[in-house]
């Protein structure tokens, strides 16, 4: 069990924090799957993250880096291999379904695709009244007053409550199981590639909304994604993982306008996003990454990158800290010029779209 101390936050409920500070933390997770024919796929290899209260946490990487599983084992949607899972104090990492039953009101998920997550057979109404009946929230009144709340929070009109999500567009659903995830006033939300599955020109409008939402109820957030730009625009701090593993960690400003580990810089070159100074050419990386079955010796990244040296086929660089609140997992950390200069870049409030 870690070191905790109590700590009032803002609204009624204290939150119970680890040594570090952070209100969920993840120390030395490792997960792994079978594969066809019983081989071991390794999904995520002994990554530590954490979470402090009111903070925005980006985990970003490529399809298969393995953010997606660590957001889930957060959940306990997967069982961890090894590692630890602290939550408001408690150890989480292997309690029974039953035994989390209170947590799952005070951590929440969104997930990727607001086609999917979403029951077409109840109205909005149900759906977002759905968890407050299961946690036995209030009466019916209680629970109609709140889901009228929750809607308005999240910018949908009251007649909304009584419609089919097949009525809605993706944006909106994205909404309505905005407002479901907010319902039983969590401490932590999970969002897992919240605005992936949309329209580019209704990203911004969620983004938005999820800054928003942050500000005024002081949830702390963690956000799952592939687009170091939007992450930027919403994140205090960003972890880059490739291929399993943590490569790169800091303030999202440091991140993405001082990039050291050359696979965040080719992910950075890779991104749409406003720069001082203009653009500069595309890194285009060699090859798929790798198998998390068949994974390289030495760096995991050498087989792509391109500043690769002997050394890097060879021994595996550790995760140091190389100043306070920054890491990286690099050798030659820092020797490739960042794509864009983002450092004198302001953080300014996305652009607005037509209404989704």
């Amino acid at each position: 069990m870690a070191d905790v101390s109590k700590t009032p936050n803002a609204g009624a409920e204290a939150r119970t924090l680890t040594k570090s500070g952070n209100l969920l933390e993840a120390t030395d997770l490792k997960v792994t799957f079978r594969a066809p024919g019983g081989r071991k796929l390794h999904a995520v290899d002994t990554i530590s993250i954490g979470v402090k209260p009111r903070e925005t946490v980006g985990l970003v990487g490529e399809s298969g880096s393995g953010k997606s599983t660590v957001a889930l084992t957060l959940m306990r949607a997967h069982e961890p291999e090894s590692g630890q899972i602290i939550f408001d104090g408690l150890d989480i990492t292997h309690l029974s379904e039953r035994e989390l039953l209170p947590i799952r009101r005070k951590l929440q998920v969104v997930f990727q695709d607001p086609y999917s997550s979403l029951d077409p057979r109840m109205t909005v109404r149900r759906i977002v009244a759905e968890p407050l009946k299961a946690h036995r929230y209030g009466n019916r009144s209680v629970i109609n007053d709140r889901v009228d709340e929750l809607l308005e929070q999240v910018g949908l009109p009251p007649d909304a409550a009584q419609r089919l999500p097949a009525q809605f567009s993706g944006g909106q659903r994205q909404r309505i199981a905005i407002a479901r995830s907010l319902a039983l006033e969590p401490m932590a939300l999970i969002a897992d590639e919240p605005v992936s599955a949309l329209d580019v020109s209704i990203q911004a409008q969620i983004v938005n909304l999820l800054r928003g939402l942050q500000d005024r109820l002081n949830i702390a957030f963690l956000v799952i994604a592939h687009d170091l730009a939007l992450v930027h625009q919403i994140c205090d701090r960003i972890v880059v993982m490739y291929l399993g593993e943590a490569v790169e960690e800091g303030s999202a400003d440091d991140v993405v306008g001082r990039p050291q580990h050359p696979y965040t810089v080719a992910l950075l070159s890779a991104t749409p996003v406003p720069v001082v100074g203009g653009d500069a050419e595309r890194i285009l990386l060699t090859g798929d990454p790798p198998s998390p079955i068949h994974r390289p010796t030495g760096c995991r990244f050498h087989p792509r990158c391109p500043i690769v040296q002997e050394r890097c086929k060879t021994d595996k660089p550790p995760l140091v800290e190389f100043a306070p609140g920054r890491k990286v997992s690099c050798f030659y950390a820092g020797q490739m010029d960042p794509p864009r200069d983002l450092w004198a870049h302001e953080k300014e409030p996305l652009p607005e779209s037509p209404e989704d």
